[in-house]
């Protein structure tokens, strides 16, 4: 019985020096929320793929006249227009142009780090429904900040 004990008290000992509450190697990073700006597919007006941060009204104006044209207003279809860039950014994601439907690309999450933010970005494809092209694109913003934004 007394080598039990002695046993017992030496597990005990073990696991309360070997676990710690933090790992010393993990960083220090939070979940960003972010608001939708719009999220579909350009028909018409394509635009070159990309991942761009978006700081002022000059550049937002332009990436509207790039996807909007007179037969097509895909930014009639984002629940706003209006960013305020004294508060906030826009962040584009927007993939190749396919030649039928069903593709779609989502910013899937955003960790906030000591010194950057990953914006993760994902590509699927859930049917070829259609024989249209079609060029996938998922808007946001995200409170401004001075932070450098990676995508992965």
């Amino acid at each position: 019985m007394k080598k039990y004990l002695i046993i017992l008290l030496y597990s005990m000992l073990f696991i309360m020096t070997s676990c710690h509450g933090e790992d010393e190697n993990v960083e220090n990073k939070n979940q960003i929320n972010f608001q939708l700006i719009g999220k579909g597919n350009l028909i018409g007006n394509y635009v070159n793929p990309q991942n761009t941060i978006i700081t002022n009204s000059i550049q937002w104006n332009n990436f509207l006249n790039q996807i909007d044209s007179t037969t097509h207003q895909t930014s009639a279809s984002f629940i706003t227009t209006y960013i305020d860039f004294n508060e906030f950014i826009a962040i584009i994601v927007v993939d190749e142009i396919y030649p039928s439907g069903g593709h779609s690309i989502d910013i899937t999450k955003m960790e906030d780090h000591p010194k950057y933010i990953t914006i993760n970005v994902e590509k699927s494809l859930k049917e070829n429904a259609t024989s249209v092209l079609t060029q996938p694109y998922h808007i946001v913003k995200i409170p401004k900040t001075t932070k450098s934004l990676l995508f992965n």
